[in-house]
Parts: C-alpha cells; structure tokens; sequence
C-alpha cells in the first residue's frame, strides 16, 4: 500500500511510514502532529543553544500523557519526547536506561534527533557501553538525513579520528553542510579549516566569512578569530604592497643600468629575465617596467642631444659675435650648423638673438677692477718697446676675451695706456 502522506510504497502491516514516518491511522496521526509541533519547539530550543530542557520542563504536566501514548503506540517524535523525561526526570523517576531504550526506538525509525543523542550516547557511554565506532553509525545516519548537529557532530569525528579513520577532506564537507544551515559549531570548524588549510585550499578570507558567521550566533572565540585574522590579512597586504614596491625598485634600476650605453646585450636581457622570476614579476608586469624604462631612457637622450645642440650652436654664436660683428660667411656657416644639429629654424634665429642681446648688455659692463689690473699690465708689456703689432693685437683681443671683456672696454683701457705711455717715454715740447 503507499502512505496517505507522501504516497511511497510501504509494507502492508506497517503502522508508520519508513519514509515521512506518518501513520496511517488518522487518530494516531493527529495524537503524531501534536508530538511533531513539541518536538520541532524543542529542537528550535537546542538549535539556539538553549537545549531541550527548559521547553521539556515547562510543557511536560500538560503533555507527558501524550507523549508516553505517543511513545507506547510507536511514534518516533513520542518516544523521543518521553526518552527525554526520563533522561530529566520530569514527570516520572529519573531513569537513563529507560531514556536511552526510548531513543533508540525513535533512532531505529530514522528518527535524527534520537539517531544524534544516541551516538552522543555511545560516544561518551552514557545509558550504553562506549562504543566510538557505533557513535559514528548513528551520528552518519542522522547526518545524511540533513540533521545539522549530527553533520557537525561527524565532522569531529572525521577530523580527530575518533571511532573513525581521520579524513579532514570528508570532515570539511559535513562542516559545510552544517554551517550552511546555521549551525554554529559548524561554522566555527569549518573557518578552522579553512584558515589552516586543511582538508581544502587556504583561504583566511573564506575564514573570516564562516568566523563571522558563528560569532553572530555568539559562538565563543569565533569574534576573537576574526578581529585576529582580520589584522593578519591587512599586515599581510602591507607586505606584499611593500615587497611589491621594492621589486619594482629592484627592477627598474637594473633595467636602468643595463640601458645606460643604449644598447642591449642578449646577456643582460637573460639576467632581467633572471632577476624577474627571482623577484615573482610577471612576464607582462616586467614587460611593462623594462618597456617603461626604455621610454624615459629615449626621452632623456632625445632631451640631452637638444640640450647639448642647444650649447653647442650658442658657443658658436658668442664665438661668431667675440669682435662685435658677424660677417656673411660666419652666418651662414651659423645656418648650417643649425641644420646640422637639427635645430629648426625660429630656434636658431632665436637663440643667435639671445646671445646678441647678452653680448651687447656684456660691452657696458665695467670690467672688475682685479681683471683691469692684470690686461692694464699685459698692455705696458706689449707696449714696451713703444709698438703695438698686429699679432700683439691680437693677443690682447683674445686676453679680452678670456677676461670677458667688452670691446669698448679693451679699447678704453689700450688707448689709456698708450697714452700713458707716451707722456712718459716722449720728450715734452719746451717754449
């Protein structure tokens, strides 16, 4: 015949369905609904943390008759209800063998929360012999029937080898589906895992998710673990920016270095290659620093071939303008020296103009009175021998020159001295 319930087939002389656990008998069901509505309170109370207990307490004088005719007539949510009265002695004498007789009859319906109190049973040999080997039987089959606390229960057995092989890889997949629907210890575990990496991949921000979680539900420790955590991730991100940075540092002045002389030898391209997998760069990040590099290498050379061409056509120009006048053939060698350099045009009627305006300021300038002194004596000296040639002529234009002298200022002080002189060499006219 199938249940009235949820229509799987089941033994013709079966009162409860192995499946949903409904009977088939209408009464007995509806004396079964009112075990399932206490017995879903009280599980609320133990997923909260409170346990069982206070609920137990406060309902027991009105429903134990229930509950023991639940019990008596084989529904699973009765016996464990009534298994827990005996555990308490709420309603009849305290009596663990008679609680634990009770839940093992809801756990061999397939009961899971009698199935879970059962392997607690046995794992700490309260009512029975201490069997871990059994505890994990009965914690397994609670757990497979998506009973939260059972699937955290067998995790820990899993994970500490109790009763069991130790299998973290199976202990992290009933952690998950434990904290997945809420369970706090569960969560905990679960964030354990992932923190150390074991039985899955590290992941410490994966952990602060599941630490979190529990410590919402109050668990104790779990807000310690995550304000932990959550200073370790930040001091590990400052690292790794830190220890970024550096390797670029690193990175960047070798690639300096090597393009120093503008060229690039097949040895210093394996030492870079070298040096960035040494430094955990990546193909393209040291791509990028080194093409980076090359760019600001090519811009400064560009900026200093300027600069020097720049120099060079501005000597010319003060060297063009020594003696005040620029011939034809000094011009033009000017303009070509211009394009020679690479200089365009406005530029170089622009910087011949500036040196101009430079050489024309320098000529009302009065020598120092040290600088005087010295071209004053170099003019006695050629001037000695009452004659000034053209090569001594010369000389003391360059003198000038040297001295940074203005023509003006030269020819002022020669003709001083030349007339000095003859006052004093020339014999006087007498009357």
């Amino acid at each position: 015949m199938k249940c009235f319930k949820c229509r799987q087939e089941i033994p013709d002389n079966s009162r409860f369905c192995p499946q949903c656990g409904a009977t088939q008998d209408e009464d007995l069901e509806v004396l079964r609904q009112g075990c399932i509505g206490d017995a879903v309170e009280c599980e609320r109370a133990i997923a909260g943390g409170q346990g069982g207990r206070p609920y137990i307490r406060k309902s027991f004088d009105k429903r134990l008759p229930e509950w023991k005719r639940a019990a008596e007539l084989g529904v699973r949510e009765g016996q464990w209800l009534f298994a827990r009265c005996f555990e308490e002695g709420f309603g009849v004498e305290r009596n663990q063998v008679h609680a634990i007789s009770w839940h093992i009859k809801a756990a061999e319906q397939g009961y899971p929360l009698a199935q879970n109190h059962v392997g607690s049973c046995y794992l700490n040999g309260n009512g029975v012999p201490k069997d871990e080997a059994e505890a994990v039987q009965w914690y397994r089959r609670a757990a497979e029937q998506g009973y939260a606390m059972a699937q955290s229960n067998l995790a820990w057995c899993l994970d500490t080898g109790t009763g069991v092989d130790i299998d973290e890889t199976q202990a992290v997949e009933w952690h998950r589906k434990a904290a997945e629907q809420g369970d706090d210890t569960g969560q905990f575990n679960l964030a354990v895992h992932y923190e150390w990496g074991s039985g899955v991949t590290e992941d410490k921000t994966e952990a602060i998710k599941w630490y979190r979680k529990a410590a919402l539900q109050g668990y104790e420790k779990a807000q310690e673990a995550v304000d932990r955590l959550t200073e370790e991730l930040a001091q590990a991100e400052k690292d790794k920016a830190q220890k970024a940075k550096d390797a670029e540092l690193r990175f960047r002045a070798e690639c300096k270095e090597a393009l120093a002389d503008a060229k690039l030898t097949s040895d210093e391209k394996h030492q870079l290659k070298e040096l960035a997998k040494s430094l955990e760069l990546s193909k393209s990040v040291a791509k990028e620093f080194f093409e980076d590099e090359k760019r600001k290498f090519l811009k400064s050379r560009r900026k200093q071939h300027a600069k020097d061409a720049v120099l060079k056509f501005r000597i010319a120009c003060k060297n063009a303008l020594a003696d005040g006048k620029v011939s034809i053939d000094e011009k033009d060698q000017l303009r070509e020296l211009g394009k020679s350099l690479k200089l365009a045009h406005e530029t170089t009627k622009h910087l011949f103009e500036d040196e101009k305006k430079i050489f024309l300021a320098s000529q009302k300038v009065a020598p120092t009175k040290s600088i005087e002194v010295q071209f004053r004596k170099a003019c006695k000296k050629v001037l000695a021998d009452g004659k000034v040639t053209p090569d001594e002529k010369d000389q003391l234009k360059s003198l000038a020159k040297f001295f940074k002298m203005s023509n003006e200022a030269m020819k002022q002080i020669l003709a001083d001295e030349v007339r000095i002189f003859r006052q004093t060499h020339l014999p006087q006219r007498t009357s």
